[in-house]
């Protein structure tokens, strides 16, 4: 067995050699492999089991027992008896033969043993180093030449033996089975021992090597069905749970807005609430109807921020009540209020979004004034002093004083007006003296130095900031005057007579409200109100009021706001014509403050109540175009200019920006809706305008002409054509992207005009029985065609280049008859409303279509989509009412109908309401109120409105109750 036994065996002794019969009771082994271990312990080890495995099953018993080195032999101190009785066991004797295991003592004892008991025959040689000769001449071994074999071998063999050559194998160190050459000689050692060829040795190994291999494929082949399937599993679990949880948020999110409907009149505030709670949850057609309607509810809505006192007693005078004061940013974002029924006497500052309080000043005395961001606030102190306030810090910026602070009478006491420049830098101030006198005073807030002190009447007076703060409007009742003061050269220009303006001591107001960039006034007496355009120096509207307590101005809009003496708080447009009705406080208002915009006003009572309420002007906020009216129709399909015709002359505006555009010296009033067009260029320079020229002497001619609006004047490229249209959707032409073509429909052909050349080219030439009409999106670059015969809808994108290629079909059904087409911004989808009322939207590119459901109104118009695609607005009238109804684009549901506001009771019968994509997300209505109102619109653009009225987290107990196992996060959070 080798050199390792001769070391484990040191001096002992040679013990006597027993005779070679096989013990009793003891397994026969098939071979017994000596060598040495130092040097081919690893090539024994892979022989050992090579002979053991080759052409044997797996997962069966090994057919072959070969003994090898030390590791087989038992634990006892006979080592040679034990290696003797292995040696007599074993049928075959395989010498792995090296230079090592010829020099071994142990090894040559092994073969000594071996030859003395057996035969060469039963002897294999497997070489793993070393020389190996045979000499025939000699019939034996070459021993000058070979030095793997012990020399005890000499002698013994008369012919040449079989022997393996491993050397390579050993070399290398390939030691596997599926190694060819090691097989090969693995099966020339085995064949012997098997008593069978090698050959068949090897096939048989082979066939068995196949078979592990497939089963091994077949194994991984299952195990990737089991994964498959448990991946499958998984996400099929998760695809149930998902739907699980999809379904309970949709029966929550539908729960949700049922209980908004159900909140809508009782309590508006709760029903957003619930509304907002809905779309956050899931997104379906009930929630974004439950928002439509709390939008409609949510301008009237009104938040209570401080109670009424339970009693005035001991408070009322002979003067009146208690003092309760309120002020809001121009911005809408910042209230600071002020009661004596305060027990602190603190200013509270108040956030309007979220209607909570944000800060208390104490010692600040009376809330006057806020800069527009409302981070500067101005108050009034005793003895006529003003200080300013960072309302962010609530630090005390400075203090300043009107110079006349002792020895004043008790009427003399308090400031008359305060303003503040919307950029804070300014403040000014009206006061009397000792003596009786009054006087202006203005300030630099940056160091409280008084840059000018003016004397004034007694009368009523007013002050406001233009815009940019750089000029003060005052205005003198007593001296019928108005003078500007300009604030960065510290000047004061001449007067300018107000002849009419009455001023009255006695009356309780002591100051004339300036709104408008401090370009318009508002004179008031008891009963009396009046409006004054302060630079045609005139009043412009009056109006009886009957008792009042006070009364604010929305400076940027114009609209009013009156506290009554019953306590209900209710709208004046800039007309002074009543709108809506707010509410009812428990007393009569002491203060009413509004935002620039009018979205906010703020309401405190004799009592210290104070609310908040939100006006409706974001909702439904008039474009005030030069206090023009329009009639239906004037707006263009995208928007973007509204056109007002008189005799001879045409005006264009801008109603996204309330900025006229320019004017030509044309107009024909005889022109239809069906016969006219008009369209906008990008850069606002250049309108097209396609008309027709009526004559009762010649046949009528409808010409394409193209106005500079900056000269007035018509360009070189205009043309005349043939025919009038007759169609019932009215004609349309469009400016495409980068202002040079110009896209329209002459003598019956869909043409690309080149305002450079002004040469035009055929498009879609028209069909031989049918009428076309077009559309154009909101990018305008998809162009929509529909044959109003053949109801064919043929979807048109623009190149960027000259041309448009053709993209998608689709057919509408053979019943409807659209009079109207509305595409939204990006051009993936288009609305078609036919005479029946209904409307059909279509996915341009899958061509899928829904049909909207709801009331059908007596009849409806124009049709536009919210910016996001989501909403679709038509415009409607029934023989009582006028509006516009509002449709789910997705699902065709109808979510609500919003009524004309305020309605127009006389309105011609045959005018109708048109409506047309507005600037960010908001759409533009023409009613017959003869008035461009901008709308807010859209899920987003909703769920931001309401948030802004009510911000509150839903209550533990209905989230409990709707909400439970669903992760909902606050839609305002």
């Amino acid at each position: 067995m080798g050199d390792a036994v001769g070391d484990a065996m040191g001096d002992v002794a040679e013990e006597v050699e027993a005779p070679a019969a096989v013990p009793d009771g003891s397994k026969q082994r098939d071979a017994f492999i000596s060598y040495s271990q130092r040097k081919n312990a690893p090539l024994a080890k892979a022989l050992q089991r090579g002979l053991e495995r080759l052409a044997v099953p797996r997962f069966r018993p090994m057919r072959m027992s070969v003994f090898r080195d030390a590791t087989s032999l038992p634990a006892n101190h006979d080592l040679w008896q034990s290696i003797q009785s292995e040696l007599t066991r074993s049928r075959y004797l395989i010498l792995l033969a090296s230079p090592e295991a010829a020099a071994s003592p142990w090894v040559a004892r092994e073969v000594d043993y071996w030859l003395r008991e057996r035969d060469t025959e039963h002897l294999l040689i497997a070489v793993a180093s070393g020389a190996i000769e045979w000499d025939d001449r000699a019939g034996d071994f070459d021993w000058r030449k070979t030095t793997c074999l012990p020399p005890n071998l000499a002698g013994h063999f008369t012919s040449a033996p079989l022997w393996v050559d491993l050397r390579e194998i050993q070399e290398r160190a390939h030691h596997s089975l599926r190694y060819p050459p090691f097989r090969a000689a693995v099966a020339t050692l085995a064949a012997p021992l098997h008593g069978r060829p090698k050959e068949e040795l090897e096939h048989d190994d082979f066939r068995q090597l196949r078979f592990v291999k497939r089963l091994s494929w077949s194994g991984v082949a299952l195990l990737v069905v089991l994964l498959l399937l448990a991946v499958y599993g998984f996400f099929d679990a998760s695809r149930q749970r998902d739907a699980a949880v999809a379904q309970a948020r949709t029966s929550a999110s539908q729960a949700l807005a049922a209980r908004s409907g159900q909140l809508l009149t009782t309590s508006p505030n709760q029903a957003a609430q619930y509304a907002l709670y809905a779309e956050q949850t899931r997104s379906t057609p009930e929630s974004r109807r439950a928002l439509a309607q709390a939008v409609a509810a949510a301008p009237y809505a009104k938040r209570r921020l401080r109670g009424d006192a339970d009693s005035v007693t001991g408070l009322q005078g002979g003067s009146g009540g208690p003092d309760t004061d309120v002020v809001v940013s121009a911005d809408g974002t910042t209230a600071a209020y002020h009661s004596d029924f305060d027990k602190s006497q603190s200013v509270r500052l108040y956030d309007v979004r979220s209607a909570r309080q944000s800060r208390v000043l104490r010692d600040a005395g009376k809330p006057r004034a806020l800069s527009r961001d409302g981070r500067i606030l101005a108050t009034e102190i005793y003895l006529n002093r003003v200080q300013l306030w960072d309302t962010r810090t609530g630090k005390l910026l400075r203090t300043m004083a009107t110079g006349h602070t002792k020895d004043l009478p008790n009427v003399a006491h308090g400031l008359r007006t305060v303003v503040l420049s919307p950029d804070g830098r300014w403040v000014a101030g009206s006061h009397f003296t000792p003596e009786g006198e009054a006087f202006v005073v203005v300030w630099n807030t940056s160091d409280g130095r008084e840059i000018t002190r003016l004397q004034v009447s007694t009368a009523q007076l007013g002050l406001g900031f233009s815009g940019d703060g750089s000029r003060m409007t005052l205005v003198d009742a007593g001296r019928q005057e108005v003078r500007d003061f300009l604030t960065y050269s510290a000047r004061w220009e001449a007067a300018r007579s107000l002849p009419g303006m009455t001023g009255d001591t006695s009356d309780p107001w002591p100051d004339l409200l300036l709104f408008d960039g401090a370009r318009k006034a508002l004179a008031r007496t008891p009963k009396r109100v009046e409006v004054w355009d302060l630079e045609q120096r005139r009043p412009v509207a009056e109006r009886s009021l009957g008792e009042y307590s006070d009364m604010a101005v929305a400076d940027d809009e114009g609209t009013f706001v009156v506290g009554g003496e019953n306590g209900t708080v209710r709208l004046y447009d800039a007309a002074l014509r009543p709108g809506t009705t707010l509410g009812r406080l428990a007393r009569p208002a002491s203060t009413l403050a509004l935002s620039a915009d009018g979205a906010q006003v703020a309401v405190a009572s004799y009592g210290g109540e104070f609310n908040l309420f939100t006006t409706g002007a974001r909702r439904g906020q008039q474009v005030p175009l030069g206090n023009r009216e329009f009639t239906y129709g004037d707006l263009t399909p995208d928007g973007r200019m509204a056109v007002r015709r008189t005799e001879g002359h045409t005006e264009f505006w801008d109603p996204r920006t309330g900025r006229r555009l320019g004017g030509i010296p044309y107009a024909n009033l005889s022109v239809n809706l069906e016969d006219t067009a008009y369209a906008l260029s990008g850069d606002k320079r250049y309108v097209g305008m396609r008309t027709v020229e009526r004559s009762v002497a010649e046949d009528d001619k409808e010409r394409f002409d193209i106005w500079d609006l900056r000269t007035g004047e018509r360009t070189d490229c205009g043309f005349a054509f043939d025919g009038l249209s007759g169609d019932r959707i009215r004609p349309a032409v469009f400016f495409l992207p980068g202002d040079r073509y110009v896209v329209g429909l002459w003598n019956g052909d869909v043409e690309v005009l080149d305002t450079r050349a002004c040469t035009r080219s055929t498009m879609i030439p028209e069909p031989k029985y049918g009428t076309l009409a077009l559309a154009l999106s909101g990018d305008r670059e998809t162009l929509v065609v529909l044959d109003q015969i053949g109801n064919d809808v043929d979807t048109w994108r623009w190149d960027g280049d000259h041309t448009f290629e053709h993209a998608a079909h689709t057919t509408l059904p053979a019943e409807a008859e659209p009079v109207s087409i509305g595409v939204d911004d990006e051009g993936n989808q288009a609305a078609f409303s036919d005479n029946e009322s209904h409307v059909y939207v279509v996915h341009l590119d899958s061509g899928r279509r829904v049909r909207a459901t709801g009331s059908l109104p007596n009849e409806t118009y124009d049709v536009a989509f919210s910016r996001d695609g989501s909403l679709l607005f038509q415009g409607f009238s029934t023989e009582t009412t006028r509006g516009v109804r509002i449709l789910d684009a997705g699902s065709g549901d109808q979510l609500d109908v919003w009524t004309t506001d305020p309605p127009a009771g006389s309105a011609k019968p045959n005018e109708g309401m048109q409506v047309v994509p507005g600037p960010a997300d908001d759409i533009l209505t023409l009613g017959p109120d003869h008035k461009i109102v901008r709308r807010t619109v859209g899920v987003e653009a909703w769920r931001d409105l309401l948030c802004g009225l009510v911000s509150q987290p839903l209550p533990a107990r209905e989230r409990d109750r709707y909400l439970e196992g669903l992760e909902v996060k606050d839609p305002c959070g």
